[in-house]
């Protein structure tokens, strides 16, 4: 079989696309009534609360099976520790460079957001910019903390992988294709159970991190939530690679019976977002999980049947993804700030920042494939593996790989 039929193109465009999912996500959180965010416009907007607390549902979630899927895949081709290398240099340098180059632009920007909507004078802002900036902390990673979660997931998968030579893992895995193949629907429903649980469980155990004094308990916390909140998908999608049996009987193929029970449970989650006290808090998390799994199984299951070809086009724009998530946070964060200075509508304003945050984080990439320099600093690639004609992206090595 040609390299060109057994590229599975769906995997592809749907990390861009989740990837892409940052700019609406995050442009409406400017906009959220119920959850705080770094950038807080006085306009608030019910529908923007509802589309942040659905999308957020999905998207990492997905996003970190579609990159265990990826990880598997790789490791199937290459030996562990050179693949292992190469994803410290792939997602440790554009950390860096986010670090340096992006960070400060956004806290400067938050410093200067509460200027901009008054509650202090401008001078104020200004000499916090300045404090803030030669005082970096935990508080710069922001959008960036993906890439540490991916390097630590990465390891562990190696180890995980490692522990294959035992045929432990695979007795596990023949085990549960066995179920898979008997009794779908069970496995699915259990998995839904499973991952309700994590969240519910990651969520008191960060609360309970947060209750408690000094430091360490707050570094915990921040560990806690994100980085061990999406371990599970990120397995779920290496089990989905290493099994083609498991994957057929969860990924979604017909029907309306997912789809609706998923958008069910994201809209119940939505509904519930932000209220953090007791029992519903707790339910919350149950819906948001139920969601996470089976919006990620439609999701799959839409690109495989809509995405699996090649195009020209949207290749550009998978091409340009990462960049795009890198140069995405602190483009919403200056333009909402500068709308804090106009008086339109919510909506309006949601609309105008995602289309400018697309052109020109998209048109910032272009340039960055002009550079080899930059192409390495942001997006990972060796400019000695970049040879070439520059202003297309590389088909060797793709910038999302």
């Amino acid at each position: 079989m040609s390299a060109v039929t057994a590229r599975e193109h769906q995997w592809d465009w749907l990390r861009a696309f989740l990837m892409l999912l940052g700019i609406p996500y995050h442009a409406a959180m400017a906009y959220n009534a119920r959850v705080l965010w770094d950038i807080q416009s006085p306009e608030k907007s019910e529908i923007l609360t509802f589309l942040s607390g659905v999308l957020v549902t999905f998207r990492m979630p997905a996003f970190f099976i579609v990159a265990g899927y990826f990880a598997a895949m790789m490791l199937e081709r290459r030996k562990p520790a050179s693949w292992l290398r190469g994803r410290i240099i792939r997602l440790g340098i554009p950390f860096l460079t986010g670090l340096v180059l992006l960070a400060p632009i956004q806290i400067a920007v938050i410093d200067l957001e509460t200027a901009l909507t008054g509650a202090i004078s401008m001078t104020t802002a200004l000499d916090q910019v300045g404090e803030d900036l030669i005082h970096p902390g935990a508080n710069w990673i922001m959008h960036l903390w993906f890439l540490p979660a991916l390097l630590a997931y990465s390891g562990l998968l190696v180890l995980i992988m490692a522990g294959r030579r035992f045929g432990r893992l695979d007795h596990v895995i023949e085990r549960t294709e066995a179920i898979c193949r008997a009794r779908p629907g069970l496995t699915l429903m259990l998995l839904i159970l499973a991952t309700a649980a994590w969240e519910m469980m990651i969520h008191l155990s960060h609360q309970d991190m947060l209750a408690r004094p000094g430091a360490l308990p707050y570094l915990l916390a921040h560990g806690i939530d994100p980085y061990l909140r999406y371990l599970p998908f990120f397995l779920i999608g290496a089990v989905l690679r290493a099994s083609p049996d498991i994957r057929c009987a969860l990924v979604w193929t017909k029907g309306y019976g997912l789809p609706a029970f998923g958008i069910a449970a994201a809209i119940l989650a939505a509904a519930l977002r932000g209220v953090e006290a007791g029992t519903w808090g707790i339910t919350y998390d149950a819906f948001d999980g139920a969601a996470a799994i089976l919006l990620s199984v439609v999701l799959i299951g839409i690109a495989k049947r809509f995405w699996n070809r090649p195009d020209p086009r949207i290749d550009r724009i998978v091409d340009a993804s990462f960049s795009i998530y890198l140069l995405h946070h602190p483009i919403i964060y200056a333009l909402a700030a500068l709308f804090i200075l106009a008086e339109s509508p919510p909506v309006v304003e949601f609309f105008l920042i995602c289309l400018a945050t697309f052109a020109l984080s998209y048109g910032i990439h272009r340039l960055i494939r002009r550079s080899p320099l930059a192409l390495f600093l942001f997006n990972g690639v060796r400019p000695a593996l970049n040879s070439g004609n520059t202003d297309r992206p590389d088909r060797r090595l793709p910038t999302l790989r």
